[in-house]
């Protein structure tokens, strides 16, 4: 046994992961630590104190993280999940902030008395989050408006995960700040306008645990409200008072981006020393708070004017991407046999993945041999690796949630993380995911499978232009499976275009490469139009660029010889200049045709 324990421990060293044993019981306050394994000195955990009960593993978690993770915990014991894995952040009595990835694995001691064992393997993932944030910060540097969102209010959100083109102006504020807490050897952190922590809390060794709990304790928080108002109300320089009294002093100077407010940087102090330097420089404070804001304003503007300017472009390339797929599959639809369906389900559902950034789509079908159970048709895995037992037997037999969510969303399941309740998290924590969007497939007028677009890797929020773009293809799905397993499995085409194509908001039309003969035209074209454009002369609204350079053979070749053509022109049966874009395609039986897309110009 002891040759054991220490091949255990080394094992333990090896892999990096601290182990921590604790014991719950339903309906009972509280836990008791079975089992804390000795490297946990090694994330700033004091094991001899927590061994004697003199400290609480909970007492290492960051306090606004606090709540979350002692909330999932119980539910997870109350849904009976066995395993999931969970990210937050710890505080050790070094005073170091760290980022830990915890596989938490729970196990039943006893039915009879509600009592639960709960294992928690923790490994420090700082350094991970650090690369990761240096390259988030690299690519903001390269594309500046990616993802930046403005908050329903208007004013700028300052936060290193909704906003990537910030993050460079955000460090270099961060950076500030925790200069000024070193130059002036006092504490620091920036809170937003309801006091919450938003930067990490910096100072001298010797008070910053009592200072990262101060933000946490109820006498703060109202106390905050008092400062805020006064602070706002009279926009000067302020100190005051530490509520708890002492010789600890705090200041506050609110950071605005323009008119709006996103927070306010805050110093203290705790010794007689330090609160004599505090009333010494809190005016630079306020004046150095003032020039952070103004540095933020114009940063924030410089990103909002390239993004107007790349803007266009960009929206447009991913439009093209998505129409590129959609005519990919129905061309490989048109020009196979129908045994060939499956195949072509699979190419689609990769392409859609790699598009949209997935980890990974399925498929579920009714099961033929029992109509009342769900079997996985398709299937795809960024990471290329085949479908766990959880996914071909667990996740089918819980698709009747994805069903009613189904029903109660208007034809559509879709949770990501500005809608998610805690069970939703419980239960997309069963098959790592973090959001999930789900389109119902149907086939003759019943339902017939369920189509799955997931993400593990982030807590991802879906645009309206994914939703849009999904639900074109679960229609498209939809109409490969008519083809395979509909009760007249002749391949209509024509339907299945006339389907697809009308779910699109741009107006698209396919024509004749030679006469300009339209054999289609979706209904956003024919509302645009106020009539149905099907069997006319596109010539009559659109001319052919070849026609157009009939005489400038270099011309006409250079267009014929290009996959998409891109231009712009007034279209005189719509009093608009469009954007049009033109693909080359083969029409139903391989006739030459081009499809043309176009939108108004000042919608891009």
């Amino acid at each position: 046994m002891v040759i054991e324990n220490k091949y255990l421990r080394k094992a333990i060293e090896k892999t990096k992961y601290i182990v921590l044993v604790k014991r719950y019981i339903i309906d009972m306050p509280g836990s008791s630590l079975v089992y804390v394994s000795p490297n946990a000195s090694e994330i700033g955990m004091n094991v001899e104190m927590l061994n004697k009960g003199m400290k609480l593993s909970e007492d290492y978690i960051y306090p606004s993280d606090r709540e979350m993770v002692m909330k999932t915990i119980h539910n997870a014991i109350d849904n009976r999940v066995q395993d999931y894995v969970h990210e937050y952040r710890m505080v050790g009595d070094d005073g170091v902030l760290r980022q830990v990835r915890v596989n938490i694995c729970i196990e039943v001691v006893s039915e009879e008395e509600n009592t639960y064992e709960v294992e928690f393997y923790i490994r420090d993932i700082s350094a991970e989050k650090e690369e990761e944030k240096q390259a988030e910060i690299k690519r903001a540097i390269e594309e500046p408006n990616r993802r930046m969102q403005i908050s329903p209010t208007g004013s700028l959100v300052i936060s290193k995960l909704d906003n990537p083109g910030m993050i460079p102006q955000i460090q270099k504020m961060e950076m500030i700040m925790s200069g000024f807490s070193q130059l002036t050897n006092l504490y620091s952190v920036f809170v937003d306008e309801n006091g919450k922590v938003e930067s990490t809390p910096v100072g001298p060794a010797t008070d910053l645990g009592d200072f990262y709990d101060l933000f946490e304790t109820p006498t703060y928080k109202e106390f905050f409200k008092t400062m805020k108002e006064e602070v706002l109300a009279e926009m000067k320089p302020h100190i005051f008072d530490r509520e708890e009294g002492g010789y600890g002093k705090l200041a506050m100077a609110p950071i605005f981006v323009g008119d709006n407010l996103q927070g306010f940087w805050v110093l203290g102090s705790y010794t007689p020393d330090e609160t004599e330097h505090l009333e010494e420089i809190y005016e630079l404070h306020w004046t150095t708070a003032e020039l952070v804001s103004d540095f933020l304003l114009q940063s924030y503007n410089s990103i909002v004017e390239s993004a107007k300017s790349r803007g266009a472009g960009k929206k447009l390339r991913e439009e093209l991407a998505r129409q590129s797929i959609v005519n990919n599959a129905l061309s490989k639809i048109n020009s196979k046999l129908s045994e060939d369906v499956e195949q072509v389900i699979g190419e689609t559902l990769r392409e859609v993945a790699l598009h949209m950034d997935l980890d990974r789509m399925f498929l579920y079908t009714f099961d033929k041999d029992n109509p009342k159970a769900f079997s996985l048709r398709s299937y795809f895995d960024v990471s290329g690796e085949m479908p766990s037992d959880d996914i071909l037997t667990l996740l089918p037999e819980r698709l009747y949630l994805v069903v009613d969510a189904i029903k109660r969303g208007n034809g559509c399941c879709m949770l990501d993380r500005t809608n998610m309740t805690q069970r939703d998290v419980i239960n997309l924590m069963r098959y790592n995911f973090r959001a999930e969007i789900a389109y119902p497939i149907y086939l003759e007028g019943r339902l017939y499978g369920i189509l799955i677009f997931a993400e593990s890797k982030s807590e991802r929020i879906w645009t309206k232009e994914e939703l849009r773009f999904s639900q074109s293809i679960s229609l498209l799905i939809q109409n490969m499976l008519e083809n395979a397993d509909g009760d007249d499995n002749v391949r209509n085409v024509n339907k299945h275009l006339i389907e697809t194509y009308n779910s699109f908001h741009e107006g698209i039309f396919i024509r004749d490469l030679y006469t300009g003969y339209v054999f289609f035209s979706n209904k956003a074209l024919n509302d645009m139009l106020g009539y149905d454009l099907t069997g006319g002369d596109s010539r009559k609204i659109l001319k052919n660029l070849r026609d157009k350079f009939e005489h400038m053979d270099g011309v006409r070749k250079d267009i014929a010889g290009r996959k998409i053509t891109n231009w712009c022109s007034y279209v005189p049966a719509l009093d608009e200049i469009m954007d049009i874009t033109e693909v080359p395609i083969e029409w139903l039986q391989g006739g030459a045709a081009t499809m043309i897309i176009m939108k108004k110009a000042k919608d891009n």
